[in-house]
């Protein structure tokens, strides 16, 4: 196919876009169907892109050079793609982002995809995030995991942090950095400890090594790991930051408790003083992440309370849980601009991505359909590359708030796999979907419909051209519904049933698969994908199983180990 870009001095933009249709296929450049680019902040608001057909092409125009990389986006994404050439089917009209801040949060943590990948594929992957419309790359420095900001563990980390936050730069996007005010370093002093978070539901967590701030020199010393953590991106300077207040973060005591309407909102001030010390601009969102679990606590109450004495700390309201959208930003005036925080990655599975793809777009629909008139864009909680699906989905929500799951996703499905296939994928998607919120939500599995992804799968696959055979993204979904096919009739054949023995085949599968060659090979294929590494004693999260189980020091698999905490051992 021969092509003829007419840049108009966007380079930059003309260089990515010729890459991306390179990757795709043979094309020939000089002549041909152009593609001419311009900026003109006449058409719209900010960010926003029209495409239109032309005597000799296509013109793709920018109200600003963001809305230019969007529109260059949706031009490749909406096109029909063969082996050798490609048809634009653009949108018609001018397209408009509903949402302003429309984030993507990188884990960096725990030996995942994002800790093990090379620099440079996180990079490529940071470009295709962009050009499906998210403005801003969030991430964090893995205190969790760090004794000092000096070694060399610490130094990597960092250093790939840096380099996405500059490629993000360079493209236009803003940045981010995630902070638990009260997360102290691994080697943290003892007797600064914080007391066990109040959870009665379990949905709090208390990692790391979190610091109790009403104990004596516990405030000085949590500055300089805030400091240690600012330092480190002057030269490139954040745009955003997220505070934390669970999980990783909170204190139980008598003075920090509740958390979130006492403890964390006293350090959320004093952190954000901090910050803008060092970057007078930067832009503070508050995280209320399970807040008022269970109800009563009076933590929204409190955060809204002060909100509405002294707005100058905070510019955003991130609200989220594991399950339903909160109710009490639903239900109260909004006083901050609120974003989301969708729990894409860790939702009723274990090991994270362990089994490949986990799309559950229905779900996200109704969560989505829930809040959506509150909101002004989000965040989502990434883990690795495998829920990559699920993040283009939020995506075309931030853009249009209206649009059906099944619209965004024929799209992804289009680009990324083939336009020849997308109702079958579609229809498999909804099979691995049907069963992991059925098994997620300890009822029994759905027999046909795991037969029926797997049948799915295969037919599709063969129905593929050799590039999207190969696309990863295919690969994991392939994998999810392989897997899927094969766990499920397991569970069948054997004649599990009742409350552990989905517990087993949603945590554990992969030691029932263990004599079967095709999932021990897909299940390497994950581990390859992942950039897994041998179990290390902190990467058990996110390290799929392999067919045979991951022995620890101690000589016990993560089934054992796990099973022991489930039951208080």
């Amino acid at each position: 196919m021969k092509i003829k870009v007419l840049s108009n001095g966007y380079e930059q933009h003309a260089a990515l876009l010729q890459k991306k249709i390179n990757a795709r296929i043979p094309a020939q450049w000089g002549e041909g169907m152009e593609i001419a680019l311009a900026v003109d902040a006449a058409i719209g608001v900010a960010e926003s892109y029209c495409i239109v057909q032309t005597a000799n092409g296509w013109q793709i125009t920018g109200a600003d050079e963001s809305g230019l990389y969007f529109g260059i986006g949706k031009f490749l994404h909406t096109a029909k793609w063969s082996e050798t050439d490609f048809l634009p089917r653009p949108p018609e009209g001018v397209i408009a982002p509903d949402c302003p801040l429309r984030a993507m949060y990188f884990a960096v943590h725990l030996h995942n995809w994002y800790a093990n990948a090379p620099t440079a594929q996180l990079e490529q992957y940071v470009e295709e995030l962009w050009l499906w419309g998210y403005n801003a790359i969030m991430l964090i420095v893995p205190v969790i995991d760090l004794y000092s900001f000096g070694e060399e563990n610490a130094r990597r980390s960092i250093e790939k942090s840096r380099a996405i936050f500059r490629l993000a730069k360079r493209l236009g996007m803003k940045v981010g950095l995630f902070i638990c005010p009260n997360q102290g370093l691994r080697g943290a002093p003892r007797e600064l400890d914080a007391e066990p978070n109040f959870d009665p539901m379990r949905r709090r967590g208390d990692g790391g090594r979190n610091i109790c701030p009403h104990k004596p020199g516990a405030v000085d010393y949590l500055r300089t790991v805030w400091q240690g953590m600012l330092e480190q991106f002057v030269d490139i300077g954040l745009d955003y930051m997220v505070t934390w207040p669970y999980d990783e973060g909170g204190c139980g005591c008598d003075k920090c408790r509740p958390w979130g309407a006492k403890g964390y909102l006293d350090l959320v001030c004093l952190l954000h003083d901090e910050a803008v010390a060092v970057y007078p601009n930067i832009q503070t969102v508050i995280s209320t992440w399970t807040f008022d679990k269970p109800e009563g606590q009076g933590e929204f109450e409190a955060l809204y309370k002060r909100l509405r004495t002294d707005m100058s700390w905070v510019d955003y309201m991130m609200a989220d849980a594991h399950d339903d959208y909160p109710r009490y930003p639903l239900e109260h005036e909004v006083v901050k601009p609120v974003i989301n925080f969708p729990e894409i990655s860790m939702w009723k599975l274990f090991p994270w991505g362990g089994y490949g793809a986990n799309p559950m777009p229905e779900r996200y629909q109704g969560i989505w359909n829930s809040a959506k008139s509150v909101l002004s864009g989000g965040a989502p909680y990434s883990e690795g590359m495998y829920e990559d699906i699920s993040k283009i989905q939020f995506a075309g929500y931030y853009w249009q708030k209206d649009r059906d799951w099944r619209d965004i996703l024929s799209e992804y499905i289009n680009y990324e796999v083939s336009g020849e296939v997308v109702d079958d994928v579609l229809a498999m998607i909804e099979c691995i979907e049907r069963n992991h919120v059925l098994v997620g939500k300890v009822k029994e599995p759905d027999h046909a419909a795991a037969a029926e992804c797997g049948r799915l799968a295969r037919a599709i696959d063969a129905r593929l051209d050799a590039r999207g055979k190969q696309a990863w993204r295919w690969r994991v979904l392939y994998i999810r519904a392989i897997i899927d096919e094969k766990r499920f009739a397991y569970y069948e054949r054997t004649g599990m049933h009742g409350m552990a023995h989905l517990a087993d085949i949603r945590n554990f599968a992969a030691d029932f698969l263990a004599d079967d060659a095709e999932a021990v090979a897909l299940l390497s294929e994950l581990r390859t994908l992942y950039h897994s590494e041998p179990c290390n004693g902190r990467n058990q999260y996110t390290l799929p199983f392999v067919g045979e189980p991951t022995r620890l020091g101690n000589g016990k698999t993560h089934a054992d180990i796990l099973r022991e905490r489930a039951a208080g051992k």
